[in-house]
């Protein structure tokens, strides 16, 4: 309960009896029990000035009788008094020329309504008049402040009570049910009983059908309206329209004569169009169209009392009621309106339109309210007794906003602030931000519903910083704050405190401490049960923090994806100005109430007590222009600004790490490694207490600090307990990361992995159990060929984009082998042609094969290969067959003149030295077969090539040749006793002679066709032996030279039929003609050929019609069929 309105009586104690009462603009109409009319004028409380209400005009026989009800329709000017059963209208601005209407005798109840209403399509100003009389409904109806006619229908019952729903339905009552005319047909239809049950059933929604007693559409008891065509029995005066401005409500009143010793049905109007049908103590809505509004109001409003008169204001609805019997000897104290104790004392109740929820009950003690009503389109609020008119004044909107929110109820602040008509749209919307704002921050602190409360925050457009600031200190840092919107200051998360009783003095010493110590463990129990509630509330809080922060960083990614720079946030502001006076209460009397107007019989003394759920809030409206309004929770502003959005990106990371950390550190690790806004120092500090490094490491690599993450995979790879970092393959990984710019960076890190390599390897073999350790070398500490696969000779981007021959220079400071490695894919993959790189590769080979010397026997040289690099030579071979990038004079300044003949045979073949190469081969290798080879290899590039190996092969070695030959034959051959005596040397060239004899057949055979007879025969010598071999070479010569004769016969032939096949073409053509003369043009661009100019003679594609003489350039555009040829 609080106040939403302070009441005071303006008029009391009148020497007259109030039957009915109306208002419009500033005046303010009495209706008495003798027929007088008091005209007030009412003045409204302003800066310097309280309200104040002046008799200016008193109708002493404005009626014969008692006036019953009186309305007013202010835009017809047109004032209606109900007296003695009949309606007279009135002039409303001179309260004249009366005019009664004969056909309303007998009425009892009245209604009127205006609106905007479209008629035939344009919209008119329809103000309409109602009246009940002996069975009977009369209408009366006004267009644009001109009377236009009257309608009348006829109806079955009584009607207790009516009011229009639109200008086309009227709503009525009898002391049964409630019915529907519709306007102009006259069509009765039923609406429900009226009785409490029905009314309570209905607005719980029970009953499918609306109408129990039949489908809305029957007619009930009605007839054909009967049309009064011109003017009422009694043409009103012509009515001037009211120039005066306000609502088209501002004129609407109510009154009724008395009150009724039982119960009786009401018909109030409400805002928006709606209508409140109440029978006793229970109330529904309907609608203008006369449904029921279950979507808006799905509960009936029930009221403590059954009311007598019911009105509203845009926020409340005010109904007036009988006080109790217990009520004599009245007070001030404000009991509660629901929960209908006989010791209550009030007789207006206040209660909200949108939640129905009581607001405030008030006690009048001069007298009981007879009747209340409104004007000014509800904002103001009358209520009058026999003898006492009172004025509801609303207390201002902010403090009733401060109350609520003092009791928690955020619902009700908004629904007041959303209906609220007495502050500007402005304030309205900051209202409604500043409770939507603080009704998320209570969500979140008192009531644990973090995902409501984070949900609001997102549609307010908070800043993150607001959620961020309610949780602890180590999730908000700096932004944590040290205040609750709550006067209890408990946030729900904060640390537990418990609190010593006192012991009672009359304890002795050993008591107390007894005591004492039961307390203190009892307090501790508590404490860390509710720590471990509050831990687990806290856990759903940082999950909801997590989704909502997770969400607001996809808001943030799509602006910094468009080069947005800055978001519009909405920023809550802590008002500067600290008012001193929080110690005076609102209560500030006036010392004038007790002054009387100017011609009132009586006027308002003291103000009436009003009942408050705060002693410090209770008001006399004596200073009724300006109250003192003290605001505690709406003392900040909310102001719209522009953040950087890198700066709140900053924020909303970091952040997020920190409630990773708490309750799900596995998403750490998709945060830190996508481009993210964390502050590193924050970061850094906070993973490194949770020992957190492989995050540390993803942290660093998204900032560019790359070295900083270098060395930390480093020191905890060279560590013990360095657990998923420990080895070498940890900094690997990292360095496939690293961009091409970061070149430098690569060559320092990897050097530790490949050197390592080395190291582990030395100490794996000197290991006792050697497959523990090369498992584990395998894992954490790989090979360097594998370092170098991984880091330079991979697919990456960066790994190609590297300097290759700054790589091939590192990596041969470690081993040649990782040379070979690294250059084998570069050429197999990227396909470089960088002659440097290729003589690298001849060199790192070379390194690789040192010096082996095959100036030693073939057998040696063969074993030699075997224990050492076997892999490397053929390697080395194969690449200086296929390579043709290399420079062959450095590779053959690199080779040894001892040793490594083939490669050298395979350089020379590169700079055509193929006899010397030959040479090589046959003597120094002593492998004719690999010669042979050699010859198949470039006949090619050399057609005589093994024309030169028969000359090798019959000739003496040459002097700047190594002989092997003759070294491999003495050590194969066997001596023998017929061997004594003769000169060993000359037996070896025996051997040698008849081994390349035999060697130098089977080349000319097999080769024939390479080996031109004549040359062979001068470079064979005389007295070779005529061997099977011979015989196949020369009858191969034979064949070939009788089938280049056959092959030469038959090319002849072909060239002579050729030839007389192009003379029998060339007759054909020159015996057909064309005549070109000076006027012939050309059919192409219809320009004349003239002589000297070449033309071209096209055939025709039809047979028998003539070829065209065309341009030879335009043949050249156009040509599809080749010309005869040109000519000039």
């Amino acid at each position: 309960m609080r106040n939403a309105f302070n009441i005071r009586p303006v008029l009391k104690q009148l020497p007259v009896r109030i039957e009915a009462a109306a208002t419009y603009g500033d005046r303010l109409l009495l209706g008495t029990a003798n027929g007088a009319l008091l005209v007030y004028r009412v003045a409204e409380p302003a800066k310097e000035r309280q309200l104040a209400v002046t008799l200016i005009e008193t109708k002493r026989a404005f009626a014969r009788r008692a006036i019953e009800q009186l309305e007013v329709i202010k835009e017809a000017g047109v004032l209606i008094c109900l007296a003695d059963g009949v309606v007279t209208l009135y002039d409303l601005h001179t309260l004249s020329d009366a005019t009664p209407l004969s056909n309303t005798k007998g009425a009892n109840v009245i209604a009127v309504h205006t609106a905007v209403d479209h008629i035939d399509g344009i919209p008119t100003l329809v103000s309409k008049l109602a009246v009940h009389t002996r069975r009977k409904v009369v209408v009366l109806e006004w267009r644009d402040a001109e009377f236009y006619k009257s309608f009348e229908y006829s109806a079955a019952d009584k009607i207790a009570a009516m009011q229009f729903s639109s200008p086309r339905l009227l709503t009525l009552s009898t002391a049964r049910e409630f019915l529907t005319l519709q306007l102009p047909e006259g069509q009765w239809d039923d609406l429900f009983p009226a009785d409490t049950a029905s009314l309570r059933t209905l607005a719980g929604g029970l009953l499918s059908d609306p109408s129990p007693h039949g489908g809305t559409g029957s007619s009930s008891s009605g007839h054909a309206p009967t049309e009064t065509a011109g003017a009422p029995s009694s043409t009103p005066a012509a009515a001037s329209p009211s120039s005066g401005g306000g609502s088209m409500w501002g004129s609407w009143s109510i009154g009724l004569s008395g009150s009724s010793g039982g119960y009786k049905t009401i018909i109030a109007r409400m805002p928006g169009e709606k209508l409140l049908l109440c029978h006793e103590d229970v109330g529904v809505f309907i609608n203008a169209a006369g449904k029921l509004c279950r979507q808006d109001y799905s509960d009936p409003m029930a009221f403590a009392r059954s009311p007598k008169g019911i009105t509203y204001t845009s926020s409340y609805v005010v109904a007036i009621s009988q006080s109790s019997s217990s009520a004599a000897g009245a007070t001030n104290e404000h009991p509660s309106a629901s929960s209908g104790s006989p010791a209550q004392k009030f007789n207006v109740e206040v209660r909200n339109i949108g939640t129905q929820a009581p607001v405030q009950s008030l006690y009048l003690p001069e007298e009981e309210p007879t009747q209340v009503f409104n004007g000014s389109g509800g904002k103001q609020v009358w209520a009058f007794g026999p003898h006492t008119v009172w004025r509801l004044m609303p207390v201002p909107i902010q403090q009733q906003v401060e109350d609520v929110l003092k009791a928690g109820q955020y619902d009700e602040a908004s629904s007041l602030v959303a209906q609220s008509d007495n502050i500007l749209e402005a304030e309205k919307d900051e209202l409604t931000l500043k409770i939507r704002w603080l009704r998320a921050r209570w969500l979140f602190r008192e009531q644990a519903q973090y995902e409501e409360a984070l949900g609001e925050f997102s549609e307010l457009g908070a800043t993150p910083t607001e959620a961020i600031a309610l949780c602890p200190e180590r999730i908000s840092g700096d932004l944590a704050e040290e205040f609750s919107d709550s006067e209890s200051g408990d946030s729900g998360m904060g640390p537990v405190s418990s609190s010593k009783p006192e012991s009672s003095p009359d304890l002795d010493a050993a008591a107390k401490r007894t005591e004492q110590t039961k307390t203190n463990a009892k307090a501790k129990a508590n404490a860390n049960a509710n720590a471990k509630a509050k831990q687990v509330v806290w856990k759903d809080a940082l999950f909801a923090l997590m989704r909502y922060l997770t969400e607001h960083r996809r808001w943030l990614q799509q602006a910094i994806s468009i080069n947005k720079r800055e978001l519009e946030y909405v920023v809550r502001v802590l008002d500067d100005d600290d008012d001193d006076d929080d110690d005076n209460d609102d209560d500030n009397d006036d010392d004038g109430d007790d002054r009387e107007d100017e011609g009132a019989k009586g006027r308002a003394g003291d103000a009436v007590g009003v009942e408050s759920t705060d002693s410090t809030e209770r008001s006399s409206y004596g200073s009724d222009s300006l109250p003192h309004v003290r605001l505690k929770r709406l003392r900040f502003s909310l102001e719209r600004m522009k953040i950087p959005v890198a700066a709140m990106a900053q924020v909303v990371d970091t952040t997020l790490l920190k409630v990773y950390l708490e309750c799900s550190p596995g998403l750490l690790g998709p945060l830190l490694r996508v481009k993210n806004h964390c502050d590193v120092e924050q970061s850094e500090r906070l993973l490194l207490e949770h020992k957190r490094y492989s995050e540390l490491v993803d942290l660093y690599h998204g900032k560019g600090l790359y070295r900083n993450a270098l060395q930390l995979l480093q020191s905890r790879g060279k560590a013990a307990d360095g657990g998923a970092l420990q080895g070498t393959y940890p900094t690997v990984r990292y360095l496939l990361r690293l961009p091409a710019d970061q070149f430098e960076l690569v060559l320092e890190y990897v050097r530790w992995p490949l050197q390592n390599d080395r190291t582990s390897t030395q100490s794996q073999g000197a290991a006792a159990d050697e497959d523990a350790a090369s498992a584990s070398s395998n894992e954490d500490w790989p090979d360097g060929a594998s370092v170098v696969s991984m880091v330079f000779a991979d697919d990456r981007p960066a790994a190609e984009a590297f300097p290759r021959a700054r790589v091939a220079s590192f990596l041969r400071q470690i081993s040649s082998k990782l040379v070979v490695q690294y250059l084998a894919y570069v050429f197999d993959e990227w396909d470089d042609p960088a002659p440097a790189l290729h003589d690298d590769m001849v060199a790192a080979y070379l390194d690789l094969v040192g010096s082996t010397h095959d100036s030693v026997p073939a057998q040696a040289v063969l074993e030699e290969e075997q224990q050492h690099e076997p892999h490397s030579r053929q390697g080395l071979q194969q690449f200086l067959r296929t390579s043709r990038h290399y420079s062959p004079e450095r590779a053959l300044a690199r080779l040894p003149d001892d040793g490594l003949f083939e490669e050298r045979a395979l350089v020379l073949s590169r700079l055509g030295r193929h006899q010397q190469a030959l040479s090589l081969l046959v003597f120094s290798v002593a492998k004719p077969v690999l010669a042979e080879q050699y010859c198949t290899d470039n006949v090619g590039s050399c057609a005589d090539v093994f024309v030169l190996l028969l000359k090798v092969l019959v000739s003496d070695p040459p002097a700047d040749v190594v002989d092997n030959e003759a070294q491999l034959i003495r050590a194969e051959r066997t001596p023998s006793p017929t061997d004594s005596g003769r000169d060993p040397a000359a037996q070896i060239e025996r051997i040698r002679r008849d081994t390349h004899r035999r060697f130098a057949g089977h080349l000319v055979s097999t080769h024939h066709r390479h080996i031109p007879a004549p040359q062979a025969l001068r470079l064979l010598p005389s007295d070779m032996e005529f061997t099977h071999d011979m015989f196949r070479y020369l009858r191969g010569q034979f064949c070939a030279l009788d089938q280049d004769m056959r092959a030469g016969s038959v090319i002849r032939s072909l060239r002579v039929a050729e030839d007389l096949q192009a003379r029998r073409h060339l007759r054909t053509l020159q015996s057909s003609s064309v005549v070109v003369s000076e006027t012939r043009t050309c059919p192409q661009c219809l320009k004349r050929i003239g002589a000297g100019t070449a033309f071209a003679v096209v055939p025709s594609r039809r047979k028998g019609t003539a070829p065209a003489v065309v341009h030879y350039s335009c043949w050249q555009r156009h040509s599809v069929l080749p010309p005869r040829g040109p000519t000039v």
